[in-house]
C-alpha cells in the first residue's frame, strides 16, 4: 500500500513550519518596550532570513565539492543573494547602532551594569558580523571565476568551500550574540 506522503512532503513541512517559527523570533520585539522597534523588527528579520539563506548556501557547497553538473551555478546565484541580504542586515544593524549608542541607550545601560558583556559580546559581534560580506563576495567571485573549471577535489573549489563555511560560521556567531543581547534589558 503506498503512503499518502512521502519524504519530501515531510522535509518540506519540516523547513516550513522550522523557518516560520524562526522568522517569528524578530516579531517579538513588535511586544517590547522601545522607541526602535522598526529598526528591531527589520534588522532581526533581515538577520534571521540571512542565516536560512546562508544554511542554504553552504548545503548547496556539497553538490559543487562533488562536481555535480549546475551545482556551481546554483550555488553563485544563491551566494549572490544571500550577499544582498547580508548587506540589507548590515544597513539595518547600522541603522539600530545609532539608538544603540545614543544617550542613555542601551550602551550606556550595559557598560554601567556590565562592562565585560559589552565589551565582549557586542563589539565581538558587530565585527564579526561584518566578516560575511566579504567572504561572500569573494566566495562569489571566484565562484563566477571558475565555475565551468571547477573539478571535483581541486584548491578552487577547496577554497570556495573554506570561504562559504568561515561565511556560514561569522553569520551564526552574529546571529546567536544579537539573540543574546536581546535577552539582556535593553531601554
Amino acid at each position: 500500500m503506498k503512503s499518502i506522503f512521502n519524504a519530501r512532503d515531510f522535509a518540506v513541512t519540516q523547513a516550513s513550519v522550522a523557518a516560520l517559527l524562526f522568522l517569528s523570533i524578530p516579531l517579538f520585539n513588535v511586544i517590547g518596550f522601545s522607541n526602535h522597534k522598526l529598526e528591531a523588527v527589520l534588522h532581526g528579520l533581515g538577520a534571521t532570513i540571512t542565516v536560512i539563506m546562508s544554511c542554504q548556501v553552504l548545503h548547496l557547497t556539497y553538490p559543487m565539492l562533488r562536481g555535480k553538473k549546475g551545482a556551481a551555478i546554483t550555488l553563485e546565484w544563491v551566494l549572490w543573494l544571500t550577499n544582498i541580504l547580508v548587506l540589507i542586515t548590515i544597513i539595518f544593524g547600522n541603522w539600530l547602532y545609532i539608538a544603540y549608542r545614543g544617550p542613555d541607550g542601551p550602551q550606556q545601560w550595559l557598560m554601567y551594569r556590565s562592562p565585560e558583556v559589552h565589551l565582549i559580546v557586542m563589539e565581538f559581534k558587530e565585527f564579526v558580523s561584518l566578516y560575511p560580506l566579504p567572504l561572500g563576495i569573494a566566495a562569489a567571485v571566484l565562484l563566477r571565476r571558475f565555475r565551468h573549471k571547477l573539478e571535483p577535489g581541486s584548491a578552487v573549489s577547496g577554497i570556495i568551500a573554506l570561504l562559504i563555511t568561515l561565511f556560514w560560521i561569522c553569520l551564526l556567531i552574529g546571529f546567536a550574540c544579537g539573540l543574546g543581547l536581546t535577552k539582556l534589558k535593553m531601554v
